[in-house]
């Protein structure tokens, strides 16, 4: 036998029942995230390019990893909120020499391996790149931003923003062929849309054979 509920308790009953008769309760509120592809000049899928959006800020990361594997680095392009400490961890079985000389941010983390590298904090907004004094091919970016919301594209020019709101924002653009250049404006978009694609001016640059090794690199190349 079922409870007496009362007068007021079979109204809420019979509402409820009449909401579910109808459908899926569904609450209102904006739908959040975007997903864009990004593309070169010629139409091909753009790597390691930046879009950076002035929304509303992302959840904060407290930590930020630039790491060393196979002689390069991991990832090849890290974007970074001003104020931000980067680790620099060194994944592979020999000694690299971190520095860069790039004005928003001159540093250099001596021959080290594992973690013995202290983090750097990057305090002001540019781009940064990266070189190892022991290992001329290895050439890294880090992109320090004011912009609160931003993403790098994966192998197939994919960026996605999961937190960001319904809307027009300001977006620009940064890729490694820029070097140390500003962000580009692309002005106020709406990337809510899903599966859209934008162009950026860039083209691709021909594969540079390897340098070779100097004697001082020749005589550090297996970490001693």
């Amino acid at each position: 036998m079922l409870p007496y509920l009362g007068k007021s308790g079979a109204l809420r009953c019979t509402l409820l029942a009449g909401l579910f008769a109808a459908g899926p309760l569904l609450l209102a509120g904006p739908s959040v995230g975007a997903e864009v592809i990004l593309t070169d000049a010629a139409g091909a899928p753009l790597a390691n390019a930046v879009l950076l959006v002035d929304a509303v800020p992302a959840a904060p990361q407290q930590m930020y990893v630039m790491d060393q594997v196979e002689r390069q680095f991991l990832p090849q392009v890290l974007t970074v909120p001003v104020g931000a400490l980067v680790d620099f961890p060194n994944s592979d079985d020999v000694r690299h020499h971190v520095y860069s000389f790039s004005d928003a941010k001159p540093f250099e983390l001596r021959l080290f391996k594992g973690s013995e590298a202290p983090p750097v904090t990057f305090d002001r907004a540019g781009a940064v790149v990266l070189g190892c004094n022991i290992h001329d091919a290895m050439v890294g970016y880090i992109l320090v931003t004011e912009s609160p919301q931003f993403a790098v594209s994966d192998a197939s020019g994919r960026v996605s923003l999961p937190d960001l709101p319904d809307g027009n924002w300001p977006v620009s653009w940064w890729h490694p062929s820029q070097f140390q250049q500003a962000p580009v404006s692309l002005g106020e978009l709406d990337l809510s849309t899903p599966g859209q694609t934008l162009s950026l001016p860039v083209t691709a640059a021909p594969a540079e054979p390897a340098p070779a090794l100097s004697p001082l690199q020749q005589r550090f190349k297996t970490g001693y």
